[in-house]
């Protein structure tokens, strides 16, 4: 099943560079006599199409309200993943403000915002949700008219649209979406939540994911919990599944051993180069197809998550990671080498909550590259729980009892694909018939490695875990901090969003955060 990425704003744009590097260098390592034999060339299906000058391109739009970051991601683009022709871009930025990139209007301009709100006298009978919203999400209904049309740069939304629709019908399947933005600035959360939102309704089949930058806890902008709290509330109302990337988590993550091939010149320091390449690594894991089968039965890994761990409209915030089995592993100890490695990245405790434990609540497990014998069974039954029990004991606190929430469940999924440790810049080219996607479904001749292919075999997983709730929590709080003072609400009120406006996402998202603790059983207290 196709994807389609829409990159807003700089975070966006920079990860998606750097996954569309790595997912044409992966789409380079398959052997030509692998397409041979009748596997799908998935690859180009699912992420790349054929542009009419016979070059891959990627299935993605490019969005942001100033040139510079798109203009460098184009001159970067040596293989042409990228056309012109894919990019919308405006001039003047939106001064990181949620409510600017939501409205696309600036007061001075305008003589005034549209009222943010619709009128009680407009809301439909009986109150909300109304269709395509949710219970938790955003009440209210996108602002109207908001765009002056004597100015262009705020007429960009119009083309984004058409952008998205052409997009769409190069397509040979109803898509699936990624957005890939931060909650941080104003063109990531604000115009990444209208992109969203017309998503939703002129594509209301489609299964859409939102991959999602979290602002570090130090800040990276004055504004950033307001911003965070309004996007978040959009993401809550419109997605099937976000998939939250803390900036301190993956900071810390680039410290560590494990995760130096993966990164520019095979380490680094915790920069924003090595954690969008990091990021990138992550969602190649996601939406990597299982192998040649998986793209002919049109079950997208997008829509595979939905389904499995993001099943519950209130529990769809998760976080996903991808790591890679030492070469050297024997077969027997692939498995368990993989878990360990798992187990070594993801948080164990949560800081936004006193360093509560943190507990997992379900995962979809993807194995690729594994020969058979290594990856245990997964179809129920006592081979289900002690899979279940391993993977919860590699991710439990160091020294303490794994924290495994009631009714946990887990998904378990294997292909023969395997994953590049370490895009390799200039390895894809110009598409041929030859062209395909890691896998073609034989298995590795020796384990950790695909004959020819130069991957190895990898482990992802999306997981429902409880640090979503200091996250929620946390965020809630600094951005009411700053209502409560009246800091920057005058921004937002030029733009049409006033500070009731605000208090309402912040008590959807503290909804969420509820529904987060019921499942995951965690008292009110731990505060």
């Amino acid at each position: 099943m196709p994807t389609i990425t829409i990159q807003v704003g700089q975070c966006g744009n920079q990860v998606g560079q750097a996954l569309f590097e790595r997912l044409a260098a992966q789409a380079a390592t398959v052997p030509s006599s692998w397409t041979a034999t009748g596997d799908l060339a998935f690859a180009d299906g699912e992420v790349f199409r054929v542009g009419l000058d016979g070059r891959r391109r990627a299935r993605a739009v490019l969005v942001d309200t100033e040139p510079k970051v798109v203009n460098g991601v184009l001159s970067a683009d040596r293989d042409g993943i990228f056309s012109r022709d894919q990019c919308y871009l405006g001039q003047s930025g939106r001064g990181n403000n949620w409510a600017f990139g939501y409205n696309q209007i600036h007061a001075s301009a305008a003589g005034g915002a549209t009222p943010y709100s619709k009128p009680a006298a407009q809301q439909p009978a009986g109150g909300w949700p109304r269709s395509g919203g949710s219970a938790l999400g955003p009440a209210w209904v996108s602002s109207t008219a908001t765009e002056d049309p004597s100015l262009a740069e705020f007429r960009i939304l119009e083309h984004i649209y058409d952008g998205i629709r052409k997009e769409a019908e190069e397509a040979d399947a109803c898509p699936n979406f990624m957005l890939i933005h931060s909650l941080a600035g104003g063109s990531g959360s604000g115009l990444g939540s209208r992109l969203l939102e017309h998503l939703r309704q002129e594509f209301p089949l489609a299964h859409l994911a939102a991959a999602s930058v979290t602002p570090r806890l130090a800040g990276d902008t004055p504004m950033q919990s307001l911003n965070a709290v309004m996007a978040l509330s959009f993401l809550q109302a419109y997605a099937d599944v976000v998939l939250l990337f803390s900036n301190q988590d993956l900071m810390d993550a680039c410290q560590r051993a494990a995760v130096a091939p993966l990164l520019p010149g095979g380490g680094g320091g915790g920069g924003m180069s090595d954690i969008n390449r990091l990021v990138a690594h992550n969602l190649t894991g996601l939406v990597w197809p299982l192998d040649g089968a998986d793209a002919l039965r049109s079950m997208g890994r997008i829509r595979d998550v939905v389904t499995t761990v993001g099943a519950d409209p209130c529990t769809k915030m998760l976080e996903t990671w991808t790591v890679h089995c030492h070469p050297n592993t024997a077969v027997n100890g692939m498995w368990a080498d993989s878990l360990r490695s798992m187990g070594s990245l993801l948080p164990r405790a949560d800081a936004l909550r006193g360093n509560a434990p943190i507990s997992t609540a379900g995962a979809l497990l993807m194995a690729r590259g594994y020969p058979i014998a290594a990856v245990p069974p997964g179809d129920g039954g006592p081979a289900q729980a002690a899979l279940l029990s391993a993977y919860v004991k590699s991710l439990g606190p160091s020294g303490a009892a794994p924290t495994l929430a009631p009714e946990a469940s887990l998904w378990l999924r294997s292909g023969a694909a395997t994953l590049l440790r370490e895009a390799r810049r200039g390895a894809a080219s110009a598409p041929s018939s030859g062209a395909a996607g890691a896998g073609g479904g034989k298995p590795p001749a020796a384990a950790g490695t695909a004959p020819g292919g130069g991957g190895s075999a990898s482990l992802t997983t999306v997981a429902n875990r409880s640090n979503v709730v200091g996250l929620l929590e946390n965020t809630v709080r600094r951005a009411l901090a700053l209502v409560d003072a009246g800091a920057y609400v005058h921004w937002y009120e030029r733009h049409g969003c006033s500070a009731a406006a605000v208090r309402e996402a912040a008590g959807g998202l503290l909804d969420v955060a509820d529904c987060y603790r019921q499942l995951h059983r965690l008292p009110h207290d731990q505060d």
